[in-house]
């Protein structure tokens, strides 16, 4: 393949991409058929439908912006929300919470019945076992406590939490175990799936994509940091606030899956990546 403009570390970075980075997962998911490939598997919902999806979808709430890796919409008007997560530290728990109250109000029309606010699930997909429970698969759902145990409430909100970590031999497995994979894959049972990485892996068209994103990412992240350290640097005697802004570039370099030597050759030091490495993957 022609590989174009792009260095050697963007192409190293790109060709060692999963569908667990951010970077990669943010190409696949824009197509439909992989998103509803994912959650009719995952979900156990095979008549599942997703008319319309939305990767890196930002939502202002709370005076808070957040990114969401991919929102789906369901022909019922349901919205699904894709989340894929490397690094361990997160409060993984109370994140889903916020990203769920958040999609509910953004996409809840001004006036709209509370009888008629939409219904939201999160499908939060992780490298490690969030819940430390040992389970592949795991079903939230707020329930209310009477004499005869818990029963769930139907308010309209679920989240599973689902982890590469755990394996159990299913079709759900299989599917998670391909999300780690680096390579080019066919496997028939996900052929939308096979179908996008195989673009984005095997073809000049596809893999120039790739590097652009990782040229792309790299360069917010830098430019990002620069304007935190500006104003850090206009305030007094912050040195503390500037490490941790690089700290949070590099936290979010290494989600995006960009590699070792393209976050060094930013200017980051090798202390300060095994630091961020060891915080992010420590319960991995």
């Amino acid at each position: 393949m022609a590989y174009g403009p792009y260095s050697k570390a963007t192409r190293e970075t790109a060709g060692n991409l999963r569908i667990i980075d951010d970077a990669m997962f943010r190409l696949v998911a824009e197509r439909k058929e992989v998103c509803q490939e994912i959650l009719r598997t995952l979900l156990d919902r095979p008549q599942l439908k997703v008319v319309s999806v939305t990767p890196q979808c930002v939502i202002t709430s709370l005076h808070r912006e957040i990114i969401l890796d991919v929102l789906c919409t369901l022909e019922d008007g349901a919205y699904m929300n894709i989340e894929m997560q490397k690094g361990s530290g997160n409060d993984d728990i109370k994140r889903n919470r916020f990203y769920a109250a958040a999609t509910t109000a953004s996409h809840t029309p001004k006036g709209t019945d509370f009888s008629d606010i939409p219904q939201v699930t999160i499908l939060y997909i992780t490298e490690y076992d969030a819940l430390h429970n040992c389970q592949m698969i795991t079903y939230l759902k707020r329930c209310m406590k009477t004499d005869e145990g818990y029963v769930p409430v139907d308010d309209g909100e679920d989240i599973f939490f689902v982890n590469t970590a755990v394996k159990d031999g299913s079709e759900k497995s299989e599917l998670l175990q391909l999300f780690l994979r680096r390579d080019a894959f066919e496997d028939a049972k996900f052929p939308e799936l096979s179908k996008a990485v195989q673009y984005f892996k095997e073809t000049e068209g596809g893999f120039g994509e790739m590097c652009k994103t990782v040229e792309d990412y790299a360069k917010k992240y830098a430019k990002d940091y620069a304007k935190e350290h500006e104003k850090i640097a206009r305030e007094e005697g912050r040195s503390e606030g500037r490490s941790e802004e690089r700290k949070n570039a590099i936290r979010k370099m290494l989600e995006s899956g960009l590699s070792r030597e393209m976050i060094l050759s930013m200017d980051y030091s090798e202390t300060e990546l095994e630091a961020v490495e060891q915080e992010l993957f420590a319960q991995a």
